[in-house]
């Protein structure tokens, strides 16, 4: 069988937050398959973002850029992006990246990554935990202890006795 689909599709989720965020998202794998590699088309607008910031603490992504100009941060660097360009983001919170879209014109990109769960996200502008316990946390699914917390460190043993 071959698992087939074309951007150029209908299907595509909006999704938008304050002034900063927006974006249009379109999955490419299924997330409800047993898939240890996904992809995702996003389309982002000109001054907006499509993710806060974040590391994965598990998971590597990789960035193709397909349409649009815009500048990417992972870590401490930063520079432009453009089409053909192809950005690897290993796992980390010391590779914490962000993409904006600077240019004047819809940016879009395929967002690659290996799909390793249970997943932390580290948001180091505001301090964030995310844990991800399934892969279908995105797609509505189950929450368990799926969710996005304030780090607070406590002793291991702590409320354990």
């Amino acid at each position: 069988m071959i698992n087939k689909t074309n951007i150029n599709d209908k299907g595509w989720r909006e999704t938008s937050h304050g002034e900063k965020y927006q974006r249009a998202a379109l999955n490419l794998t299924n997330v409800k398959d047993d898939n240890l590699l996904g992809c995702t088309a996003y389309s982002v607008k000109p001054g907006k973002r499509a993710f806060p910031k974040h590391g994965h603490l598990v998971n590597d992504e990789a960035i193709y850029v397909l349409s649009g100009t815009g500048n990417i941060a992972v870590g401490d660097d930063s520079g432009a992006i453009g089409p053909g360009d192809f950005i690897w983001i290993s796992r980390g919170s010391k590779h914490a990246h962000i993409v904006i879209n600077d240019g004047e014109e819809d940016l879009v990109y395929l967002c690659i990554s290996t799909n390793i769960m249970p997943d932390v996200v580290h948001y180091p502008n505001s301090g964030k935990v995310g844990v991800l316990e399934s892969k279908e946390f995105w797609a509505g699914g189950e929450k368990d202890i799926s969710g996005f917390y304030q780090a607070n460190p406590v002793d291991y043993y702590d409320g354990e006795e």
